[in-house]
């Protein structure tokens, strides 16, 4: 496939697949020694997860380069974003005081260094994308020793966000992990709270898609048994 009919072949997935409007987010797409370079502002991360999977899919492509950033909900400064980075991992008794170094440059999260888990790794970028002025998290921290991965392990992952979440009630839902395609089953009190959680799995390291079976009833808190 020549450079002109991948990004053709793109753009009309992200066109018909994915509903995107070009007027409010324009999306770059170029190709750049063999590979699709994708730029521009996406809505949410699952939009963005789901335009770089697509863009992966395409035939005799030899890579995709990720220059796609997530609205803020808040602007915030580099500073502003890395002291509440900062506070965050204070706050976090399970990730205080590990080896996490946080860089931040034009609202893009850079998170390096080492824990001893998995979890810690996922917790930690959860963390990062929670912040409102968050563009992007590049979740680089490295598990030592070095821990097999695991659709159990995701799922136990994402339990752990959404129970730490003050916008979710975390006792109400069911989490599963299928090849990291996490399905999301429960009751939530409102759209907002099925929303948040939705962005919790997508914001866990290692996803691949979400399916989102969360129902909504507004009328009363419900428990699953």
């Amino acid at each position: 496939m020549t450079s002109q009919p991948a990004v053709k072949a793109l753009r009309a997935m992200l066109t018909e697949e994915l509903k995107f409007d070009p007027n409010n987010f324009p999306i770059a797409l170029k190709m750049e020694d063999g590979s699709i370079v994708m730029e521009g502002m996406v809505e949410n991360v699952a939009l963005k997860k789901k335009s770089l999977l697509l863009a992966m899919g395409i035939q005799d492509v030899a890579g995709v380069v990720d220059r796609l950033r997530v609205r803020p909900s808040v602007k915030m400064s580099d500073d502003e974003i890395r002291d509440h980075m900062l506070g965050a991992l204070t706050q976090e008794s399970a990730l205080n005081g590990l080896d996490i170094n946080i860089e931040v440059r034009d609202g893009v999260v850079d998170l390096e260094g080492q824990v001893w888990s998995l979890s810690h790794k996922r917790l930690a970028g959860v963390l990062a994308w929670w912040i409102p002025g968050a563009l992007d998290v590049i979740n680089s921290i490295e598990v030592n020793p070095p821990e097999a991965d695991s659709d159990g392990e995701l799922s136990d992952a994402i339990k752990l966000a959404l129970e730490k979440d003050m916008l979710v009630d975390a006792q109400s839902l069911r989490v599963y992990t299928n090849g990291y395609v996490v399905t999301l089953e429960g009751i939530t009190g409102s759209v907002a709270e099925r929303e948040a959680a939705e962005d919790d799995a997508w914001f866990t390291w290692g996803v691949n898609n979400v399916v989102n079976n969360i129902l909504v009833d507004e009328t009363s808190v419900h428990k699953l048994p």
